[in-house]
C-alpha cells in the first residue's frame, strides 16, 4: 500500500499546518487500521514524508484492505478536516498492489511495492482528486481488482473506473475510486436528472460515434479538452477500442447535472453543424422534437 498527502507540500502551507497534517495522517491511519480490524503492529510500515509505504503481511485478507478499509479512513478524515483550518486539511491518494516482498540489509526490496508508488502518482487520479473535492481517492492495480475486488460485494466494484496508468517506464491499467465527493454534479446524475433518466442510451452512443470528430482517439483527445467542466474531462475513463470509450464518455456526461449539454457543447464546438450533429441534439435535447 502506498499512502500520499494530497498537496502537503504546497506553499500555503506554514510549518505548523505540516506538523498538524504529520500528526492527524499518522493517527487516522492506525485508527482505520484498528477499526477496520488489521493489526498495525504486524506491517512494515515507512514514513515517506508526504505519506508512507504500508507492506502487510499474508496474514491480513486482502479483501479487508478495500471492503472495510477504505470507509473507515473516510471517517477518520471527515472527523480530521471538519475542526481543521484549509491549511491543515488532509486529502489521502492510496494505490493497492499484491505481490512479493524481500528483505534486504537496509529494508525490504519488492516490485509490487515500486508498482504501487507508480499507480499513486498516476496524474489522473491527482486531477480527479482535486477537481471531484474528494477526500480519498483507492486506486488499485488490474489485477487486484479482478481477483479481489470484483469477488467481493462488500468491496462496492461498481464505485471504481477503469483508468489508463502511463508513469514513466509503467504502462498499464488500474481502478479508481473516489470517496467523499464534495463538488456539486459529481455524484451519479440519476439521483436528480431527468434528461440523464430519458435519454435512449444506446442510441446516443450511437448518434456519438456517427460525429466525425467523436469516431476517433485524437478527435475525442480535443473534445475532452473542450468539455467547459474539467471535472467531467478527468473522470472519463480510458479504453482503447472506441465505441467503449465513447459509452465510457457518455457514462460520464450522463451522471453529471447538464453534463449531457455540455458534451454537445463541445461537440459543436469542434463540429460545425451537420446532419451528425443535429441527430445528436434530438437525442440529448437540444433541439425541437428532442428530449426537453
Amino acid at each position: 500500500m502506498a499512502v500520499d498527502i494530497a498537496g502537503y507540500n504546497d506553499p500555503k502551507r506554514a510549518m505548523i499546518h505540516r506538523r498538524a497534517v504529520h500528526e492527524g495522517f499518522w493517527g487516522l491511519m492506525r485508527r482505520s487500521f484498528a477499526d477496520a480490524g488489521i493489526p498495525w503492529d504486524v506491517c512494515f510500515v515507512e514514513n515517506t514524508g508526504d505519506g508512507a509505504m504500508i507492506q502487510l503481511p499474508a496474514q491480513v485478507a486482502k479483501a479487508d484492505l478495500v471492503a472495510g478499509l477504505p470507509d473507515r479512513m473516510l471517517a477518520e478524515l471527515r472527523r480530521y478536516n471538519e475542526v481543521r483550518a484549509d491549511a491543515a486539511g488532509i486529502r489521502l491518494r492510496v494505490a493497492i498492489h499484491a505481490g512479493e516482498v524481500y528483505e534486504g540489509s537496509h529494508g525490504t526490496v519488492s516490485d509490487a511495492t515500486s508498482f504501487a508508488f507508480r499507480l499513486l502518482d498516476e496524474q489522473q487520479v491527482k486531477s480527479a482528486l482535486k477537481s471531484s473535492g474528494a477526500q480519498l481517492a483507492l486506486i488499485v492495480s488490474d489485477t487486484f481488482f479482478q481477483d479481489v475486488v470484483r469477488a467481493d460485494p462488500a468491496a462496492d466494484p461498481g464505485s471504481y473506473r477503469r483508468i489508463a496508468v502511463s508513469v514513466k517506464e509503467t504502462h498499464t491499467e488500474a481502478w479508481l475510486r473516489l470517496l467523499g465527493t464534495l463538488v456539486k454534479g459529481y455524484a451519479a446524475a440519476a439521483a436528480g436528472s431527468e434528461l440523464a433518466l430519458k435519454v435512449d442510451f444506446p442510441a446516443l452512443v450511437d448518434a456519438l460515434l456517427a460525429v466525425p470528430c467523436v469516431r476517433d482517439i485524437e478527435g475525442r483527445r480535443l473534445l475532452l479538452e473542450q468539455l467547459p467542466r474539467r471535472e467531467i474531462a478527468d473522470a472519463v475513463p480510458y479504453h482503447p477500442e472506441d465505441r467503449l470509450h465513447v459509452i465510457a464518455l457518455a457514462r460520464t456526461c450522463q451522471r453529471f447535472d447538464s453534463g449531457l449539454s455540455d458534451l454537445l457543447a463541445a461537440v459543436r464546438t469542434l463540429e460545425p453543424e451537420s446532419p451528425q450533429v443535429r441527430e445528436l441534439a434530438k437525442i440529448i435535447g437540444g433541439l425541437p422534437g428532442g428530449i426537453g
